[in-house]
């Protein structure tokens, strides 16, 4: 994967949405109640891996599961009328079901006033006063593998860049409802943009500050370190290089190695990127110590230690 399309994620910046419980998916973070709905399948699907679009449909006391799968697809559009059974399979609050329906009137207005009205009623139901979605998609491009696959798939040669298209090369591992549901992300924060027909990506990187703790960040290499779990029994050697060593560290020099590491990152990206590429690899990286405290101080914080004390005793 060439740099522009690396995550050199040991962090990130400011993004507060917790996506760890199935009931709470934050509804107040969305302006887009088809992307709620496809979120919160997917974290449904996370927590119970046999749920599926059929029992959805039945907590909503559908006789079918179709007119879910097409609302899911966007090839029928989200209605108010909608919302009284969809919220029937919905953790949600009283207050959250008002938000949420005024999400699908105002996603079907039609006219500025109704969208200035809807918008008006939507700050009302939220606990900031605020109406925005920046920070869920924020969130979902910084956590989720699929988002830069996605971006470097613009990339490969003769791919077609369409869900049914992308899920196949994908072995099915991730449904078109997703795929579809990413690339829209993707397209409406400009870090794809599309030309005819040709998808390109805008992101010179995605990526998150160095060092700052933020969860989707952890969320995204969990989530990578799983995937090589599985290559290691699913791929042939001659497809795949998995290397790792133990070693004794100096902390004094665990930035020299952390420096180290992004450099050789961005080199590697470089090194393969190439205009007749036709798959799309992850490397991962990890750098991590295997020793629990205690552990001897460093020169550095013994040094500082000493001033410390000399200070207290002059004090004193």
């Amino acid at each position: 994967m060439s740099p522009e399309l690396s995550q050199s994620f040991d962090s990130a910046n400011h993004l507060s949405y917790n996506p760890l419980s199935m009931k709470f998916i934050d509804v107040y973070q969305y302006t887009d109640p088809r992307k709620f709905l496809v979120d919160t399948l997917e974290t449904r699907q996370d927590a119970q891996p046999g749920f599926s679009l059929r029992a959805w449909s039945k907590e909503m006391e559908l006789k079918s599961h179709s007119l879910l799968v097409m609302l899911l697809h966007g090839k029928r559009p989200l209605r108010v009328k909608h919302g009284s059974f969809l919220v029937k399979g919905l953790k949600l609050s009283s207050q959250e079901k008002l938000y949420f329906q005024a999400l699908l009137q105002f996603h079907s207005a039609q006219t500025p006033e109704e969208k200035t009205l809807c918008q008006t009623w939507l700050q009302q139901l939220t606990p900031t006063g605020k109406f925005k979605s920046k920070e869920i998609d924020e969130f979902h491009v910084i956590s989720d593998w699929l988002y830069t696959f996605l971006l470097a798939a613009t990339r490969l040669k003769n791919q077609k860049f369409d869900p049914a298209s992308l899920s196949q090369r994908l072995g099915k591992k991730v449904s078109q409802i997703k795929i579809k549901a990413a690339i829209d992300r993707l397209l409406e924060m400009n870090l794809l943009t599309k030309n005819n027909s040709k998808f390109i990506t805008t992101a010179q990187r995605v990526t998150t500050a160095n060092d700052v703790a933020h969860k989707g960040a952890k969320t995204y290499h969990q989530k990578v370190s799983d995937l090589a779990k599985k290559a290691v029994e699913s791929q042939p050697l001659t497809e795949r290089e998995f290397q790792s060593c133990s070693l004794a560290i100096d902390p004094e020099r665990i930035d020299l190695a952390k420096e180290m590491i992004r450099k050789f990152r961005n080199e590697f990206s470089k090194a393969m990127k190439n205009e007749n590429s036709t798959e799309v690899y992850q490397l991962n990286l990890q750098f991590f110590r295997l020793t629990e405290g205690p552990f001897p101080k460093s020169s550095f914080t013994a040094c500082a230690d000493n001033l410390k004390n000399q200070k207290e005793k002059n004090n004193d």
